[in-house]
């Protein structure tokens, strides 16, 4: 078998009217006919499952328009043409056209997302979330585009974690907030993409518990048929193959017609067998997330791809923000390896194919072994290399546990659905889905947004050791007093007992820390018996809140988690002068943070501060409607430790581009090494 049956499928192509393409794991790209598709009936043409191509697996993106036409996008952007001119439902016989393979466009790794190509209308997504409007006039395989290639059409878009698209302007997408929201792009001009938005291009809510929560796929295809693979609901887990059938009812009018689902919105199961990862051609995990300078980390890969190359990059830190190449790329020998029972509590149990042997002259950091196939598909294993002994000043605590937490590899995290009353054990020993080390155009609250700040912090001068969370629980209480501050990024909001306890001693033994996220400290979890898998919950199921035990984020940091603000960003108001304020000329009530990759900077998920907090100083609100971040400074006890927090999860983002943020964290640190 050339692929593992609980991910064989990449991903799934939607033809028109019933027709699905299926790329599967090892490159082949299978044919299928619903012929229930208009009421969702299990039904399907004789030939359906028909291979009709391969090598499709060095496609980062296929798309189709519902003519036979599809596209291939490479990752190096360029775009190739295939039509499928004849089809025999019943024997599975076909033709391509004798130009299929054309390449019709370069260019589009501009773009973060391609979507659409019904009609031969894409929508391309950028890296900041604008929406750019591209028709391809020929549909023969000649690069014959209309002259308004490329219009900027919208923005916004990257707060979507899902996008997809149906003919006649009409696009999904999914929000963080798992929302299925609708849009519809009226275009009046095919030539210059000239048109308007329905709603005026506010999107319209069609459904709740979509996206990572419910679905591993999901996609549509015409008259508001839209298709999605189920997450598994039972107890243990099992595999999620389900295909499940939903359709809107007047899908192009929903402006006006009002959102309305056949059936209630409630599926129809059409078939099994579907199981699908992006990531199943080239994929892999590190035998550990930490290894102290001189150790060694394992690399287990599974890929479908005979042959692939692993380099050993430094991502952080990094003075120009880019990563650093520290062994050059060396060819490996792939193995596809298959997934045994219970992996997602046990691991995935794969043999080591390489290991990285670090020096003690590596620096302390965030590195990857970027793993590459013969067709440059990419997929990134990231791991933190420890100091073996305290060399700078500050360490920045990068937390994994939330990475681990919000990791959807195959289907399934902490916060998918139908494990009430469970106790989730979640693996380390996987691959990771959340961990991108580049801009992905959709707003990111993990790995990306550390590394915004971490690589800001090596271009100002200011060094750092790097450990993780798990090093925080195991050794922390002796290597946290070395340091003068210690750093909490973006999103740290799963700790353990023992990890929070150091940190709560540390601040008594007069530490400093930089929180510059939002909803910190907030879950507590514990590890396995072996220390390669985290708990969630406690053992009804119900999420383990500190609170649950009288234990307050704001005892350490002096702000508490907001939950009246989801999903909104905003500026921050000076609200009083403070010495951090010192070079960035703003007084109070002047606003900073109106920009960033994630958007203003307080958003997403804030805290706020708690009142009765002795010293505590407000430096600037979030103007958030429901309340905003509070960037507070906290004394410790004693006295000469502090507490800098900024409250929000959307913060990092805007430390690259926001002259006034750069400024206070300067002060912050400068007088953080004191």
């Amino acid at each position: 078998m050339a692929y593992d049956a609980k991910q064989r499928f990449l991903s799934f192509v939607p033809g028109a009217n019933g027709v699905i393409f299926a790329v599967q794991a090892d490159g082949a790209l299978l044919w299928y006919q619903h012929t229930g598709w208009a009421g969702g009936t299990a039904s399907w043409a004789p030939a359906s499952g028909t291979t009709i191509g391969t090598g499709w697996h060095q496609f980062t993106t296929v798309l189709a328009s519902g003519d036979g036409q599809l596209y291939g996008l490479r990752p190096d952007g360029t775009l190739l043409w295939y039509r499928l001119t004849s089809m025999n439902a019943n024997t599975g016989a076909h033709t391509w056209a004798s130009n299929s393979g054309a390449q019709i466009a370069s260019g589009f790794n501009a773009y973060a997302r391609l979507i659409g190509g019904w009609n031969g209308v894409f929508f391309a997504i950028d890296f900041a979330g604008n929406l750019a409007y591209y028709y391809y006039a020929a549909g023969n395989g000649s690069a014959t585009w209309a002259n308004g290639k490329g219009t900027v059409i919208g923005s916004g878009f990257n707060q979507l974690t899902k996008a997809f698209a149906d003919p006649n302007g009409v696009i999904y997408g999914v929000l963080q907030s798992a929302s299925l929201s609708w849009w519809r792009y009226n275009v009046t001009n095919l030539n210059t993409g000239a048109g308007f938005w329905s709603n005026g291009g506010t999107g319209i809510e069609v459904g709740t518990d979509w996206g990572e929560v419910g679905q591993t796929a999901t996609f549509s295809n015409t008259s508001g048929v839209i298709y999605a693979v189920a997450v598994n609901l039972s107890v243990p887990l099992g595999t999620d193959n389900v295909l499940e059938w939903y359709r809107l009812n007047n899908s192009d009018a929903i402006d006006s017609a009002g959102v309305s689902w056949y059936n209630d919105g409630n599926p129809a199961n059409v078939g099994t067998g579907w199981t699908n990862e992006p990531s199943g051609a080239l994929q892999g995990y590190p035998s550990a997330l930490s290894t102290a300078q001189g150790g060694s980390i394992g690399i287990q890969v599974s890929t479908s791809w005979p042959t692939y190359t692993a380099s050993v990059l430094r991502l952080a830190p990094s003075s120009t923000g880019s990563p650093v190449t520290i062994t050059a790329a060396a060819s490996h020998t792939g193995k596809l390896k298959t997934l045994p029972g219970g992996y997602r509590a046990s691991g995935c149990g794969w043999a080591t194919d390489f290991s990285v042997a670090t020096t003690t002259s590596w620096q302390s950091g965030i590195y990857a072994a970027q793993l590459t196939s013969p067709q440059g598909n990419v997929h990134n294993v990231m791991f933190v290399l420890r100091p073996a002994t305290p060399t700078n000043k500050i360490a920045f605590v990068v937390p994994t546990n939330t990475y681990t937490a919000y990791n959807s590899w195959d289907g399934h995290n902490q916060y998918t659905d139908g494990q009430d009353g469970v106790q989730r054990t979640v693996t380390m020993l996987r691959p990771a889905r959340d961990t991108a080390i580049s801009a992905t155009g959709i707003i990111n609250h993990t790995l990306y947004s550390d590394l915004l700040l971490m690589n800001w912090m090596t271009s100002a001068g200011i060094g750092y050791d790097v450990y993780t969370d798990i090093d925080v629980d195991g050794t922390g209480d002796t290597w946290m007093p070395e340091y003068k501050a210690v750093v909490l990024p973006s999103h740290s909001e799963y700790w353990t007992e023992t990890a929070r306890e150091n940190l709560n001693s540390y601040l008594n033994g007069a530490g400093r820390v930089i929180s510059t996220g939002g909803n910190a400290i907030y879950e507590m979890v514990s590890y396995s018996s072996d220390g390669t898998a985290i708990i969630f919950r406690d053992t009804s199921g119900d999420r383990n809140f500190f609170t649950n035990y009288g234990e307050f984020e704001s005892d350490l940091l002096g702000t508490d988690y907001n939950a009246a603000t989801y999903l909104d960003f905003y500026p921050y108001q000076v609200q009083n002068d403070h010495a951090f304020l010192n070079g960035t000329g703003l007084a109070v009530g002047d606003t900073f943070g109106a920009n960033g990759y994630n958007g203003p900077a307080s958003g997403w998920e804030v805290d706020w501060a708690a009142s009765g907090i002795p010293g505590l100083v407000v430096i600037a609100q979030g103007q958030n409607p429901n309340g905003g971040a509070s960037m507070c400074y906290t004394p410790s006890n004693p006295g000469t430790g502090w507490v800098l927090t900024t409250g929000s999860i959307s913060f990092n983002g805007a430390v690259p581009v926001d002259s006034a943020i750069q400024t206070i964290l300067t002060n912050a640190f400068a007088a953080a090494v004191l």
